[in-house]
């Protein structure tokens, strides 16, 4: 009965804790997604091997180019390459750096992206003998844990010598010419097994720089939280001990990378890697997979490099942050964040969210994005692509011309000059008089043009009038206006002195 409680127990902490998973690991979040498989697709297809970083514009130009094509299959795919890497920025499936080299940020896939890439990537891997590789590589990794965790000098010697009674068997059996060579199936499987092992380091680099930073972000954390100068992370970091370097994910790192630089054993792993091409089974490795081995020392260097730059980078911030005495600032806007929750706290309960206030807050006009949101101008695309072309001169008709404007346009200085001529001949000059005397040359327009004229150089005087004039299609019109008589001293009408 107690086994069973026990056993029960267990099972529930395992099925809690996949629980949490279920919701928190962006890795089972990217695989239940909807479009799981176009994620994993495109972004397996640009970070394949490595933790390479790729600039921000480079990976949605081609995106850009990839949906296209997916579109073209029958894929509904309507947003663009950028948009999509930002939805995947937030959802942790990318992470978004500053690059030291230029000024545009990089991108590149998170370790819960590479989880789900190999699983993926496991899921159709097709291996005959992988039993029997996986079992050799097993057994040396035990027979080699137990002769070096073994503190016993009796026993150490004993399997010692035993390995070397074993190498001695086997020198005798070359050197007299009986023994067996691996057959080409299963040495390619092998080879697809180093390649398999191979293909799960860049999940160890980005699993390894996320602890890196998240150990960096506790130690801020830790720094700010200690009270006085003689906390213990504080005092560590001013005696100049290096706390990310000498972190369980910094020591295995390092040991890590320092073998990958060692002179000798590089090329020693280079020498191994031609040796291996060089030999008849490498024909039965397809073309990827043996450019994967071409160039799996070159990518374990670069990105163990780029794992190693953002230690050392991470460890020199941490002590120039202390040393430079800004965690002070940061503490004490921690205090101040700490005393306004305090003071937010006390006051709802008499104010609640969406009363009203007798306050004014003056916030900043300036809006935050990122710089990969930013679009530079180019200057050749105000450049007119089409040739200039070039019209020859030649004589303009001014009586055509004033016709056309006519068509157009009141002719208010004809209109003047009739009332000007009006006002000679009559004294005064009313619109009825002006048009007895000067027939509507525009028609409906003319009209329209002395009321304007008489309304701004003319004055009201009691009464109306009736006007009259030919439309174009030749018939009379008849209309009854305000009556105006206009001003003779009026500049407008410079000869309207009386004759």
């Amino acid at each position: 009965m107690v086994a069973i409680t026990e056993r029960n127990a267990v099972s529930t902490a395992d099925l809690h804790r996949l629980v949490r998973l279920q919701k928190e690991h962006q890795a089972w979040s990217l695989l239940r997604s909807d479009n799981a498989a176009v994620v994993l697709a495109l972004l397996g297809s640009h970070f394949d091997h490595g933790t390479r970083r790729v600039p921000a514009p480079d990976l949605f130009g081609l995106l850009d180019a990839d949906l296209q094509i997916l579109r073209d299959e029958g894929f509904d795919l309507p947003r663009t390459g950028q948009a999509y890497c930002a939805d995947w920025v937030r959802a942790g499936y990318l992470l978004r750096r500053a690059s030291s080299d230029t000024r545009e940020e990089t991108l590149e896939p998170t370790e819960s992206t590479f989880a789900a890439l190999t699983f993926v990537s496991g899921l159709t891997s097709a291996t005959s003998s992988v039993t029997e590789s996986r079992l050799t590589t097993l057994a040396g990794q035990l027979q080699a844990l137990a002769r070096d965790s073994d503190p016993r000098s009796e026993t150490r010697l004993a399997a010692l010598r035993a390995e070397r009674d074993e190498l001695d068997r086997q020198i005798a059996a070359v050197e007299s010419g009986e023994f067996s060579v691996l057959d080409g199936t299963r040495a390619a499987e092998r080879s697809r097994e180093i390649l398999a092992l191979a293909g799960e380091i860049p999940g160890d680099f980005a699993r390894v720089r996320a602890e890196l930073e998240g150990l960096n972000r506790e130690l801020r954390a830790r720094i700010l939280d200690d009270d006085g100068e003689r906390g213990d992370t504080l005092g560590e970091v001013f005696r100049g001990v290096d706390l990310i370097g000498s972190s369980d994910a910094g020591r295995s790192f390092t040991g890590f990378y320092d073998m990958i630089i060692d002179p000798e054993r590089s090329s020693q792993i280079d020498e191994w890697i031609d040796t291996v091409l060089q030999r008849p089974f490498a024909q039965l490795l397809d073309l990827e997979q043996r450019r994967r081995f071409r160039s799996l020392l070159s990518e374990m260097e670069e990105s163990g490099s780029e794992v190693h730059a953002t230690m050392t980078s991470l460890s020199r911030s941490l002590r120039h942050f202390v040393q430079s005495r800004h965690y002070e600032e940061h503490r004490r806007l921690q205090r101040l964040l700490r005393t306004t929750q305090q003071h937010a706290l006390q006051v709802s309960e008499l104010r609640k969210p969406y009363d009203q206030l007798d306050l004014e807050l003056v916030r900043i006009g300036m809006s935050i994005d990122s710089v990969a949101a930013l679009q530079l101008h180019n200057p050749a695309d105000d450049l007119v692509a089409e040739p200039v072309v070039s019209n020859t001169t030649g004589e303009v008709d001014l009586d055509d011309l004033r016709r056309i404007v006519r068509e157009s346009e009141i002719d208010m200085d004809e209109l003047a000059a009739n009332v000007a001529a009006t006002m000679r001949a009559r004294g005064s000059a009313t619109i009825g008089e002006v048009l007895c005397d000067h027939p509507a040359t525009q028609g409906l327009a003319s009209a329209v043009g002395l009321l304007v004229l008489a309304s701004e150089h003319g004055h009201r005087v009691d009464g109306t009038e009736s006007i009259e004039w030919t439309s174009p299609r030749g018939g009379t019109r008849v209309a009854t206006v305000r009556r105006y008589l206009f001003d003779p001293t009026d500049p407008t009408f410079p000869e309207a002195g009386v004759s």
